[in-house]
Protein backbone atom coordinates (compact mmCIF):
# COMPACT_ATOMS: atom_id res chain seq x y z
CA UNK A 1 0.00 0.00 0.00
CA UNK A 2 1.87 2.87 -1.38
CA UNK A 3 3.51 3.58 -4.49
CA UNK A 4 6.25 6.50 -3.26
CA UNK A 5 10.17 5.12 -3.55
CA UNK A 6 9.81 2.89 -0.59
CA UNK A 7 6.68 1.04 -2.38
CA UNK A 8 8.49 0.92 -5.23
CA UNK A 9 11.82 -0.41 -3.78
CA UNK A 10 9.64 -3.33 -2.11
CA UNK A 11 7.57 -4.44 -5.29
CA UNK A 12 10.96 -4.81 -6.82
CA UNK A 13 12.56 -6.76 -4.10
CA UNK A 14 9.14 -8.38 -4.23
CA UNK A 15 8.58 -8.75 -7.79
CA UNK A 16 8.92 -12.78 -8.37
CA UNK A 17 6.11 -13.20 -5.90
CA UNK A 18 2.31 -12.43 -6.29
CA UNK A 19 2.09 -8.99 -5.35
CA UNK A 20 -0.23 -6.14 -6.26
CA UNK A 21 0.89 -2.27 -5.43
CA UNK A 22 -1.73 0.29 -4.69
CA UNK A 23 -1.45 3.82 -5.03
CA UNK A 24 -4.04 6.56 -4.59
CA UNK A 25 -2.28 8.90 -7.04
CA UNK A 26 -2.07 9.07 -10.95
CA UNK A 27 1.67 8.60 -10.58
CA UNK A 28 3.97 6.60 -8.87
CA UNK A 29 7.24 8.29 -7.12
CA UNK A 30 5.65 10.07 -4.24
CA UNK A 31 7.87 13.16 -3.28
CA UNK A 32 10.19 12.15 -5.77
CA UNK A 33 8.68 12.75 -9.30
CA UNK A 34 9.87 14.50 -12.34
CA UNK A 35 8.34 16.84 -15.32
CA UNK A 36 9.74 18.32 -18.44
CA UNK A 37 9.38 21.77 -19.56
CA UNK A 38 10.47 22.43 -23.30
CA UNK A 39 12.81 19.49 -23.20
CA UNK A 40 14.24 20.31 -20.05
CA UNK A 41 14.00 17.58 -16.74
CA UNK A 42 12.97 18.98 -13.41
CA UNK A 43 11.80 18.17 -9.94
CA UNK A 44 9.01 18.60 -8.12
CA UNK A 45 10.23 17.31 -4.59
CA UNK A 46 13.47 14.79 -4.16
CA UNK A 47 17.20 16.18 -5.32
CA UNK A 48 19.43 14.13 -5.09
CA UNK A 49 21.11 11.01 -3.69
CA UNK A 50 24.05 11.22 -0.96
CA UNK A 51 26.72 8.17 -1.30
CA UNK A 52 24.82 4.80 -1.16
CA UNK A 53 25.59 1.82 -2.01
CA UNK A 54 22.43 -0.39 -1.93
CA UNK A 55 21.02 2.85 -4.43
CA UNK A 56 23.57 2.70 -6.57
CA UNK A 57 23.41 -1.04 -6.89
CA UNK A 58 19.63 -0.57 -7.70
CA UNK A 59 20.38 2.09 -9.97
CA UNK A 60 22.73 -0.63 -11.65
CA UNK A 61 19.50 -3.39 -11.91
CA UNK A 62 16.97 -1.66 -13.64
CA UNK A 63 20.10 -0.03 -16.19
CA UNK A 64 19.86 3.82 -14.58
CA UNK A 65 23.20 5.32 -14.91
CA UNK A 66 24.39 7.28 -12.48
CA UNK A 67 25.28 11.48 -12.92
CA UNK A 68 27.59 12.33 -10.36
CA UNK A 69 26.87 16.45 -9.27
CA UNK A 70 30.41 17.40 -8.59
CA UNK A 71 29.34 20.32 -7.24
CA UNK A 72 30.20 22.13 -3.29
CA UNK A 73 26.74 24.26 -2.88
CA UNK A 74 26.64 27.98 -2.82
CA UNK A 75 24.98 30.17 -0.47
CA UNK A 76 23.31 33.60 -1.03
CA UNK A 77 24.43 35.80 2.29
CA UNK A 78 22.88 38.97 2.40
CA UNK A 79 21.61 39.06 -1.15
CA UNK A 80 25.47 38.04 -2.10
CA UNK A 81 26.10 34.67 -3.95
CA UNK A 82 29.00 32.90 -1.97
CA UNK A 83 30.37 29.96 -4.13
CA UNK A 84 31.57 26.97 -2.40
CA UNK A 85 30.08 27.84 1.10
CA UNK A 86 30.96 25.31 2.97
CA UNK A 87 34.76 25.40 1.36
CA UNK A 88 36.64 28.73 0.95
CA UNK A 89 33.39 30.08 0.39
CA UNK A 90 32.47 30.90 3.84
CA UNK A 91 35.63 32.51 4.46
CA UNK A 92 35.08 35.28 1.58
CA UNK A 93 31.53 35.74 2.38
CA UNK A 94 30.52 38.77 3.24
CA UNK A 95 29.81 37.81 7.10
CA UNK A 96 32.13 39.50 9.92
CA UNK A 97 35.51 37.24 10.92
CA UNK A 98 33.32 36.41 14.53
CA UNK A 99 30.56 34.60 12.36
CA UNK A 100 32.68 33.01 10.06
CA UNK A 101 34.86 32.08 12.78
CA UNK A 102 31.79 30.30 14.53
CA UNK A 103 30.49 28.53 11.29
CA UNK A 104 33.94 27.08 11.36
CA UNK A 105 34.50 25.46 14.57
CA UNK A 106 30.83 24.24 14.48
CA UNK A 107 31.62 22.54 11.98
CA UNK A 108 35.03 21.12 13.29
CA UNK A 109 33.11 20.31 16.62
CA UNK A 110 30.56 18.57 14.77
CA UNK A 111 33.15 16.34 13.08
CA UNK A 112 34.46 15.40 15.97
CA UNK A 113 31.98 14.80 17.66
CA UNK A 114 30.93 10.54 18.04
CA UNK A 115 27.25 10.88 17.48
CA UNK A 116 26.77 6.94 17.29
CA UNK A 117 28.34 6.70 20.87
CA UNK A 118 26.23 9.41 22.11
CA UNK A 119 23.00 9.09 19.65
CA UNK A 120 20.63 8.72 22.40
CA UNK A 121 21.17 11.44 24.07
CA UNK A 122 21.98 13.95 20.95
CA UNK A 123 18.81 12.42 19.82
CA UNK A 124 16.50 13.42 22.58
CA UNK A 125 17.26 17.46 22.59
CA UNK A 126 16.88 19.39 20.65
CA UNK A 127 19.67 20.98 17.73
CA UNK A 128 18.72 24.69 18.83
CA UNK A 129 20.08 23.83 22.38
CA UNK A 130 23.35 22.03 20.70
CA UNK A 131 23.73 25.40 18.58
CA UNK A 132 23.37 27.97 21.80
CA UNK A 133 27.31 28.08 22.07
CA UNK A 134 27.70 29.52 18.51
CA UNK A 135 26.59 32.87 16.66
CA UNK A 136 22.65 33.28 15.99
CA UNK A 137 23.59 33.42 12.26
CA UNK A 138 24.19 29.62 12.42
CA UNK A 139 20.76 29.39 14.20
CA UNK A 140 19.19 31.29 10.85
CA UNK A 141 21.31 29.01 8.45
CA UNK A 142 20.05 25.61 9.69
CA UNK A 143 15.95 27.56 10.12
CA UNK A 144 16.18 26.98 6.43
CA UNK A 145 18.82 24.09 5.87
CA UNK A 146 16.91 22.10 8.43
CA UNK A 147 13.02 22.49 6.88
CA UNK A 148 14.63 22.33 3.37
CA UNK A 149 16.30 18.71 4.44
CA UNK A 150 14.78 16.97 7.17
CA UNK A 151 11.27 19.18 7.43
CA UNK A 152 11.80 21.11 10.63
CA UNK A 153 13.77 24.13 12.04
CA UNK A 154 16.38 23.75 14.65
CA UNK A 155 13.82 23.98 17.98
CA UNK A 156 12.19 21.04 16.10
CA UNK A 157 14.90 18.90 15.32
CA UNK A 158 16.59 16.74 16.76
CA UNK A 159 20.14 17.34 17.48
CA UNK A 160 21.05 13.98 15.99
CA UNK A 161 20.25 15.50 12.91
CA UNK A 162 21.59 18.22 13.15
CA UNK A 163 25.08 17.07 14.14
CA UNK A 164 25.41 14.60 11.80
CA UNK A 165 24.65 16.83 8.83
CA UNK A 166 28.29 17.72 8.84
CA UNK A 167 29.18 14.88 7.70
CA UNK A 168 27.12 15.01 4.08
CA UNK A 169 25.54 18.59 4.10
CA UNK A 170 26.24 21.60 1.17
CA UNK A 171 27.74 19.10 -1.22
CA UNK A 172 30.45 17.98 1.41
CA UNK A 173 29.86 14.67 0.22
CA UNK A 174 31.38 14.56 -3.38
CA UNK A 175 30.18 11.08 -4.43
CA UNK A 176 26.46 12.17 -4.37
CA UNK A 177 24.60 12.46 -7.48
CA UNK A 178 21.47 12.80 -9.07
CA UNK A 179 19.73 13.34 -12.48
CA UNK A 180 18.22 15.89 -14.89
CA UNK A 181 14.74 15.88 -13.37
CA UNK A 182 16.37 14.28 -9.41
CA UNK A 183 15.14 11.42 -7.73
CA UNK A 184 12.32 11.11 -9.91
CA UNK A 185 13.77 9.65 -12.36
CA UNK A 186 14.59 6.93 -10.69
CA UNK A 187 11.03 6.54 -9.86
CA UNK A 188 10.35 6.65 -13.33
CA UNK A 189 12.87 3.79 -14.41
CA UNK A 190 11.47 1.37 -11.69
CA UNK A 191 7.94 1.98 -12.87
CA UNK A 192 9.43 1.00 -16.14
CA UNK A 193 11.47 -2.18 -14.20
CA UNK A 194 8.20 -3.14 -12.53
CA UNK A 195 6.35 -3.32 -15.15
CA UNK A 196 8.70 -5.39 -17.12
CA UNK A 197 9.49 -7.97 -14.31
CA UNK A 198 5.83 -8.17 -13.27
CA UNK A 199 3.41 -6.98 -15.61
CA UNK A 200 0.12 -5.40 -14.47
CA UNK A 201 0.72 -5.13 -10.55
CA UNK A 202 0.95 -1.63 -10.26
CA UNK A 203 -2.33 0.02 -9.55
CA UNK A 204 -2.97 3.81 -9.84
CA UNK A 205 -5.65 5.57 -8.85
CA UNK A 206 -6.13 3.09 -6.47
CA UNK A 207 -7.68 4.29 -2.71
CA UNK A 208 -7.15 2.03 0.33
CA UNK A 209 -9.78 2.51 2.94
CA UNK A 210 -9.48 -0.09 5.25
CA UNK A 211 -6.76 -2.65 5.75
CA UNK A 212 -8.01 -5.31 8.62
CA UNK A 213 -4.88 -7.42 8.38
CA UNK A 214 -4.65 -9.93 5.47
CA UNK A 215 -7.81 -7.69 4.29
CA UNK A 216 -7.75 -4.58 1.89
CA UNK A 217 -10.78 -2.45 0.86
CA UNK A 218 -10.04 -0.01 -1.91
CA UNK A 219 -11.78 1.95 -4.53
CA UNK A 220 -10.56 1.85 -7.80
CA UNK A 221 -12.09 3.31 -11.20
CA UNK A 222 -14.84 4.17 -9.08
CA UNK A 223 -15.38 1.07 -7.87
CA UNK A 224 -14.79 -1.10 -4.85
CA UNK A 225 -12.59 -3.67 -4.42
CA UNK A 226 -11.64 -5.93 -1.42
CA UNK A 227 -8.28 -8.67 -1.90
CA UNK A 228 -7.21 -10.44 0.72
CA UNK A 229 -3.39 -11.59 1.18
CA UNK A 230 -0.88 -13.42 3.28
CA UNK A 231 0.80 -9.62 4.07
CA UNK A 232 0.18 -6.38 3.98
CA UNK A 233 3.02 -4.16 3.04
CA UNK A 234 1.90 -0.19 4.85
CA UNK A 235 4.02 1.96 2.81
CA UNK A 236 2.29 4.76 3.02
CA UNK A 237 2.97 7.76 5.46
CA UNK A 238 1.94 6.71 9.18
CA UNK A 239 -0.62 9.73 9.44
CA UNK A 240 -2.71 7.78 6.49
CA UNK A 241 -2.02 4.73 7.91
CA UNK A 242 -3.22 5.20 11.17
CA UNK A 243 -7.04 6.17 9.78
CA UNK A 244 -7.45 3.62 7.74
CA UNK A 245 -5.53 0.45 9.52
CA UNK A 246 -7.77 -1.18 11.63
CA UNK A 247 -6.90 -2.91 15.03
CA UNK A 248 -3.12 -1.15 15.59
CA UNK A 249 -2.06 -2.26 18.82
CA UNK A 250 -0.70 0.71 21.56
CA UNK A 251 2.81 0.91 20.44
CA UNK A 252 2.16 1.23 16.63
CA UNK A 253 -0.85 3.70 17.36
CA UNK A 254 1.09 5.80 19.94
CA UNK A 255 4.19 6.30 17.53
CA UNK A 256 1.69 7.12 14.87
CA UNK A 257 0.21 9.84 16.53
CA UNK A 258 3.70 11.63 17.26
CA UNK A 259 5.07 11.88 14.05
CA UNK A 260 4.26 15.56 12.09
CA UNK A 261 5.04 16.29 8.48
CA UNK A 262 5.80 19.32 7.08
CA UNK A 263 3.85 20.53 4.28
CA UNK A 264 5.79 22.11 1.45
CA UNK A 265 5.69 24.00 -2.21
CA UNK A 266 8.46 23.97 -5.00
CA UNK A 267 8.55 27.00 -7.29
CA UNK A 268 9.78 25.99 -11.10
CA UNK A 269 11.06 28.58 -12.38
CA UNK A 270 11.10 28.13 -16.25
CA UNK A 271 13.44 31.15 -18.45
CA UNK A 272 14.50 30.60 -22.07
CA UNK A 273 17.30 31.60 -21.33
CA UNK A 274 20.06 30.31 -18.13
CA UNK A 275 19.74 32.56 -15.10
CA UNK A 276 22.49 30.96 -13.31
CA UNK A 277 24.70 27.69 -13.60
CA UNK A 278 27.27 28.48 -11.21
CA UNK A 279 26.34 25.61 -8.22
CA UNK A 280 24.19 22.72 -8.65
CA UNK A 281 22.82 23.59 -4.93
CA UNK A 282 22.50 26.74 -3.34
CA UNK A 283 21.15 27.72 0.29
CA UNK A 284 19.51 31.04 1.39
CA UNK A 285 19.67 31.22 5.64
CA UNK A 286 16.38 32.35 6.64
CA UNK A 287 13.91 34.51 6.77
CA UNK A 288 14.45 33.62 3.25
CA UNK A 289 11.43 31.47 2.16
CA UNK A 290 13.23 29.89 -0.65
CA UNK A 291 15.68 27.59 1.19
CA UNK A 292 17.60 26.77 -1.51
CA UNK A 293 17.69 26.24 -5.20
CA UNK A 294 18.94 24.15 -7.60
CA UNK A 295 19.92 24.07 -11.30
CA UNK A 296 17.64 21.10 -12.47
CA UNK A 297 19.91 19.99 -15.63
CA UNK A 298 23.19 20.68 -13.68
CA UNK A 299 24.15 17.11 -14.21
CA UNK A 300 24.24 17.62 -18.08
CA UNK A 301 24.83 21.48 -18.72
CA UNK A 302 27.48 22.35 -16.31
CA UNK A 303 29.94 22.89 -18.27
CA UNK A 304 27.83 24.04 -21.42
CA UNK A 305 28.91 27.80 -22.43
CA UNK A 306 25.70 28.23 -23.83
CA UNK A 307 23.31 30.56 -21.83
CA UNK A 308 21.02 30.86 -24.86
CA UNK A 309 18.82 27.95 -24.00
CA UNK A 310 15.86 27.02 -21.79
CA UNK A 311 15.89 26.31 -18.26
CA UNK A 312 15.17 25.80 -14.99
CA UNK A 313 15.71 26.92 -11.22
CA UNK A 314 13.74 24.77 -8.73
CA UNK A 315 13.43 26.64 -6.06
CA UNK A 316 12.47 24.93 -2.52
CA UNK A 317 10.13 26.73 -0.34
CA UNK A 318 8.48 24.72 2.85
CA UNK A 319 5.98 25.97 4.88
CA UNK A 320 5.19 26.22 8.55
CA UNK A 321 3.04 23.46 9.82
CA UNK A 322 0.18 25.92 10.99
CA UNK A 323 0.07 26.97 7.42
CA UNK A 324 -0.55 23.49 5.95
CA UNK A 325 -4.38 24.56 5.28
CA UNK A 326 -3.14 27.47 3.09
CA UNK A 327 -1.84 25.62 0.46
CA UNK A 328 -4.92 25.02 -0.58
CA UNK A 329 -5.85 28.50 -1.13
CA UNK A 330 -4.61 29.28 -5.22
CA UNK A 331 -4.05 32.88 -4.10
CA UNK A 332 -1.42 31.72 -1.33
CA UNK A 333 0.57 29.84 -3.59
CA UNK A 334 0.86 32.00 -6.55
CA UNK A 335 1.78 34.89 -3.70
CA UNK A 336 4.51 33.05 -2.69
CA UNK A 337 5.80 32.01 -6.63
CA UNK A 338 5.66 35.74 -7.13
CA UNK A 339 8.22 36.18 -3.94
CA UNK A 340 10.18 33.21 -5.12
CA UNK A 341 10.25 34.77 -8.79
CA UNK A 342 11.29 38.42 -7.12
CA UNK A 343 13.83 37.01 -5.04
CA UNK A 344 15.58 35.59 -8.28
CA UNK A 345 15.03 38.68 -9.76
CA UNK A 346 17.15 40.23 -7.17
CA UNK A 347 19.56 37.74 -6.71
CA UNK A 348 20.40 37.61 -10.12
CA UNK A 349 19.64 40.67 -11.92
CA UNK A 350 18.10 41.15 -15.51
CA UNK A 351 16.63 37.05 -14.26
CA UNK A 352 12.77 38.92 -15.03
CA UNK A 353 13.00 39.18 -18.54
CA UNK A 354 14.02 36.12 -19.40
CA UNK A 355 11.44 34.13 -17.29
CA UNK A 356 8.41 32.91 -19.15
CA UNK A 357 6.51 30.16 -16.82
CA UNK A 358 6.53 28.96 -12.99
CA UNK A 359 5.00 25.60 -12.11
CA UNK A 360 4.16 25.75 -8.55
CA UNK A 361 3.72 21.97 -6.57
CA UNK A 362 2.14 21.96 -4.01
CA UNK A 363 2.15 18.69 -0.94
CA UNK A 364 0.75 19.22 2.49
CA UNK A 365 2.74 16.05 4.36
CA UNK A 366 5.74 15.48 2.37
CA UNK A 367 8.58 15.39 4.78
CA UNK A 368 8.23 13.38 8.05
CA UNK A 369 9.75 15.61 10.31
CA UNK A 370 13.64 14.63 11.67
CA UNK A 371 12.01 15.49 15.43
CA UNK A 372 13.43 14.92 18.68
CA UNK A 373 13.04 11.21 19.91
CA UNK A 374 12.40 10.08 16.04
CA UNK A 375 14.72 7.84 15.91
CA UNK A 376 15.82 6.13 18.73
CA UNK A 377 12.29 6.18 20.36
CA UNK A 378 9.83 6.11 17.66
CA UNK A 379 10.42 4.72 14.64
CA UNK A 380 11.86 0.91 16.46
CA UNK A 381 8.30 1.43 17.64
CA UNK A 382 6.76 1.95 14.19
CA UNK A 383 8.92 -0.74 12.16
CA UNK A 384 7.66 -3.96 14.43
CA UNK A 385 5.39 -6.11 12.52
CA UNK A 386 2.06 -6.85 13.34
CA UNK A 387 0.51 -10.01 12.45
CA UNK A 388 0.12 -9.70 8.79
CA UNK A 389 1.26 -5.92 8.95
CA UNK A 390 4.83 -4.80 7.82
CA UNK A 391 5.39 -0.90 7.83
CA UNK A 392 7.65 0.43 5.54
CA UNK A 393 8.45 3.96 4.36
CA UNK A 394 11.03 6.66 5.02
CA UNK A 395 9.10 7.68 8.21
CA UNK A 396 9.58 4.01 9.95
CA UNK A 397 13.21 4.82 9.97
CA UNK A 398 14.04 7.97 11.67
CA UNK A 399 16.57 10.19 10.40
CA UNK A 400 15.78 12.04 7.83
CA UNK A 401 12.78 11.67 4.99
CA UNK A 402 15.09 10.38 1.36
CA UNK A 403 15.67 8.09 -0.37
CA UNK A 404 18.43 5.70 1.41
CA UNK A 405 15.54 5.69 4.38
CA UNK A 406 13.09 4.44 2.20
CA UNK A 407 15.63 1.83 0.71
CA UNK A 408 16.56 1.05 4.12
CA UNK A 409 12.59 0.48 5.16
CA UNK A 410 11.70 -1.59 1.82
CA UNK A 411 14.60 -3.83 2.18
CA UNK A 412 13.91 -4.00 5.81
CA UNK A 413 10.70 -5.42 5.06
CA UNK A 414 11.15 -7.42 2.36
CA UNK A 415 13.00 -9.78 4.14
CA UNK A 416 10.15 -9.91 7.07
CA UNK A 417 8.05 -10.45 4.06
CA UNK A 418 10.10 -13.48 2.90
CA UNK A 419 10.16 -14.77 6.12
CA UNK A 420 6.60 -14.16 6.63
CA UNK A 421 5.73 -16.12 3.55
CA UNK A 422 8.00 -19.03 3.87
CA UNK A 423 6.97 -19.97 7.26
Amino acid sequence: MGGGPSGLMTAWQLRHTNFLLLEKEPRLGGNAISEQWRGVWYSTGAAYQEAYKPIVDLCGEIGLSIRPIRSVDAAIINDTVVPDFWGEGLWKSPYPDRVKKSFDKFRKDMQALDAEKHAEKLDNMTFSELLKPYVPELKLWFDNFGPNNWGADTENTSALIGATSMDWGGGLDQQRFTWSGGLGRISLALEQAIEKAAPDRLRKGATVVQVDQGNVTFFHQGELHAVSAKAVVIACPKFIAKKIVRGLDRDHAEAMAQLRYQPYLVVNICSREVIYNGSYDTNVPAPSPIVDFNVADWVENRDNPNMMRPSVLTCYVPRPEAERVKILDDAYCTRLGETAVELIGRWFPGAHDKIEEVHIYRRGHPMCMSIPGATTRIAPKLRKPLGKLFFAHSDTEGAITEYTTANKAAMRVSREVMAALRS
